[in-house]
């Protein structure tokens, strides 16, 4: 995963720029019913990092996988094979210099991500982008209601290496 100049809404400090390098994992867990078909994945392993001059390193990690609902891939055309795939993340972010100083902050999403590719030619990806379907509220872990920052986009390049 890749993605490139990623804008975070820090309440305090406006917008930083950020470019985050990192992987994911999925694991097929059921069969989609009725349609042309595809499966319902679960994210078994998520991880991407910045490097920040004002927030130090910026850690987006996998949070609570039981309450994240299951990741699809469909298919949506047979000739060629054309899918659409819907990934579902619940996540957590760690500022590694939060701004007025302390310790490392540990944000958490007030909703389930959904990153969205409606176009892939083939599965695993190879260079494909996905986008954030609508930004996602950041808030103190066990603090659901003090919003302190927002990931307005996440244009995330996901490319397959076995």
């Amino acid at each position: 995963m890749y993605a490139v100049n990623v804008p975070l809404k820090v309440d305090v400090l406006g917008i930083i720029t950020l470019d985050f390098k990192g992987g994911i994992k999925v694991r097929v867990e059921q069969n989609l019913g009725a349609g042309l078909g595809g499966v319902k994945l679960k994210v078994i392993g998520f991880e991407v990092s910045a490097d920040s001059p004002v927030l130090g390193k910026v850690v987006l990690t996998q949070s609570d996988t039981d309450v994240t609902p299951l990741s699809l891939l469909e298919v949506i055309g047979n000739l060629p094979p054309t899918f659409r795939q819907t990934i579902f993340l619940d996540f957590k972010v760690t500022i590694e210099k939060p701004p007025g100083g302390g310790p490392p902050l540990v944000l958490s999403n007030t909703k389930t991500a959904k990153l969205l590719n409606d176009n892939l030619a083939q599965f695993p990806p190879q260079g494909n982008v996905y986008h954030l379907q609508e930004p996602v509220d950041l808030a103190p872990v066990g603090a659901p209601n003090q919003v302190v920052a927002q990931l307005l986009q996440f244009p995330v390049t996901i490319s397959h290496n076995p």
